[in-house]
């Protein structure tokens, strides 16, 4: 591919933008940890929301989202739109945003120590930053590095490891420089960039195929009689997919908000803006984000039917080599570059945050000074970023990650959502749940079972039972072992509930004692706000989806119901206790 020295002055020219604002923020993050790791807990809602969107407009997210479409249809991304109801859609923006930035943590497994009493709390705390903060942060790193080297081979036809050095060397250098301040700075700018390019490359993907009739008509020449279900929003009951469905839909979103959101949301200034940022989030990411990319990626089973699903990937970049003329290709090419650098930075930020502050600082070094641990911070950065190119090498599609970090997880989302509200779960229930979670994930994923010898057999069951399955067992050991061990201790349950203020409901025993620790009253509320709201965050998705796709009567009626159903919700909300 020959690039113009237009396409090279747009390609250097963001670069220097972004290195420029990592420069500029470099002094203010090395002050303090906090500065570092949550832009000191000032960001307003607007600059915290754009930042989380950028967060996950990855690079690897087409990529991902052409798998689905190419095995499922459309219907196969509720694996993305099931997340409307969780921690990082309505249940966030609606339960969690408010209690989080309350809690004024850094991490998610410092919630451990705060919610748990004990030495069982520090050791769950330790192992949760080395799991969750760098295990599978070094997954999900990783998959998008794997996203990187495909773009990279099929657009560029350069070596994709030196490509993929030049640019992880540019984002570590801005990233370790000015943390959470520079990262806010630059996500945004790569956001519209990122986003400017997906909506060029959908109108060129269109234009090729003459439009949304040639493309339904070139996906009922593919697909033959399966066009109209690969067609569907939903699935029907039957279906080869209905299953799975049924598994996102009921039981895969259970979880707090994950570690990108969560710094994001502990980054507000206040919980209002905590509350209106996840929101934002969810509307823009959930409901409009992923609609060019299925059409993109439905342009591309069109025009490379030659493609085998499992390198069904392989497309999206595909279409950038054949369809973008020079000069564009510069911004094409560095809103790819955005898209990957906004999220590279965000996991290594959260990821070093993880170091630092649960390992190094509460277990190593617990006297140093801020200008030390900021240090810290900055080694612990690179370090992240070593680990996560490391696992890139092991993996072999985006998709496959992501269905199975899904399984290694399954069961444990709901432990980290019913702590907020019961009393009874203790440090040996999230135990047992996590541990158990990644046991029996593991035991059902097909490459564990080939390796002992099950695979044929555990390959008879969809990837909706397998879920279930790990769910079930993962959830009946840890209710047994919360009913099987003592609670936390009644005056660390108190701080708790003091500082973060949660709904009194289920907490027994704690509210009927101190009454006055100003618990929240609008339990009801809140719980009708996230039903409503998540209904009119699916109704803004699938409005648009009804009138791209021509039923332009359903969609606007959608629209406007979903509208009208977010003026009730901002009229009647209560952001906190």
């Amino acid at each position: 591919m020959h690039l113009t020295g237009l396409d090279w002055a747009i390609i250097f020219g963001y670069l220097a933008m972004a290195m420029a604002l990592g420069i500029y923020f470099s002094r203010r993050a090395g002050r303090s940890v906090d500065d570092y790791f949550v832009a000191g807990r000032s960001l307003p809602w607007w600059l915290a929301g754009l930042t989380m969107v950028a967060s996950s407009f990855a690079i690897d997210t087409p990529l991902g989202i052409t798998g689905m479409v190419a095995s499922n249809g459309i219907q196969g991304v509720w694996y993305a739109w099931s997340f409307v109801f969780g921690g990082a859609g309505a249940l966030g923006a609606f339960v969690f945003a408010s209690l989080l930035r309350r809690s004024e943590v850094i991490t998610t497994a410092e919630i451990t120590e705060l919610r748990y009493s004990g030495n069982a709390a520090a050791g769950m705390r330790l192992f949760k930053s080395l799991y969750f903060g760098i295990m599978l942060n070094a997954i999900s790193l990783g998959w998008v590095i794997k996203a990187v080297w495909t773009v990279s081979d099929v657009v560029l036809g350069w070596n994709p490891h030196l490509t993929l050095g030049v640019i992880l060397a540019i984002t570590l250098a801005y990233t370790t420089a000015s943390g959470m301040w520079g990262i806010a700075a630059t996500d945004t700018l790569q956001f519209f960039i990122g986003l400017v390019g997906l909506i060029v490359l959908l109108y060129y993907s269109l234009d090729s195929v003459g439009g949304m009739s040639g493309l339904l008509t070139g996906f009922e020449e593919r697909y033959g009689e399966a066009t109209e279900e690969r067609l569907r929003f939903i699935p029907r009951p039957g279906s080869g997919f209905f299953e799975t469905f049924l598994v996102f839909f009921l039981f895969r979103w259970w979880n707090n908000p994950p570690s990108a959101i969560h710094q994001r949301i502990v980054s507000s200034k206040d919980e209002k803006s905590a509350s209106l940022a996840t929101l934002i989030f969810a509307v823009v990411q959930f409901a409009l984000n992923y609609w060019p990319m299925i059409l993109i990626a439905m342009v591309s089973l069109v025009a490379f039917p030659e493609l085998a699903t499992a390198d069904a990937e392989r497309g999206y970049p595909m279409l950038i080599v054949q369809l973008i003329p020079n000069g564009l290709l510069g911004l094409l090419l560095a809103a790819m570059l955005a898209a990957f650098m906004s999220t590279v930075d965000s996991h290594l930020n959260y990821g070093a945050s993880y170091m630092l502050n649960d390992i190094y600082r509460r277990f190593i070094k617990r006297d140093g000074t801020d200008a030390h641990y900021v240090r810290a911070s900055r080694i612990s950065t690179v370090i992240m970023l070593a680990v996560a190119v490391l696992v890139a090498y092991q993996l072999e599609s985006v998709n496959q990650a992501w269905y199975y970090l899904t399984q290694l997880t399954a069961g444990y989302g709901f432990l980290v959502v019913i702590r907020w509200f019961w009393w009874r779960v203790n440090a040996w229930s999230e135990i047992t749940a996590l541990a158990s979670s990644g046991i029996f994930g593991n035991l059902m994923s097909p490459r564990v079972a080939d390796l002992m010898g099950y695979g044929d057999a555990l390959r008879q069951l969809s990837y909706g039972w397998r879920f279930s399955i790990v769910l079930m067992i993962t959830t009946t050991i840890w209710v047994t072992v919360t009913f099987l061990t003592k609670p936390s201790e009644e005056e660390h349950l108190v701080r708790f509930c003091r500082k973060v203020k949660p709904f009194p409901t289920f907490w027994g025993p704690i509210y009927e004692k101190y009454p006055d620790l100003g618990w929240n009253p609008y339990f009801r509320r809140s719980v009708l706000q996230f039903l409503f709201g998540s209904a009119a965050i699916f109704g803004i998705c699938f409005g648009v989806g009804n009138m791209i796709f021509g039923a332009m009567a359903l969609g606007v009626s959608m629209l406007v119901a979903s509208l009208l159903t977010f003026w009730v919700i901002l009229a009647t909300w209560k952001v906190g206790a």
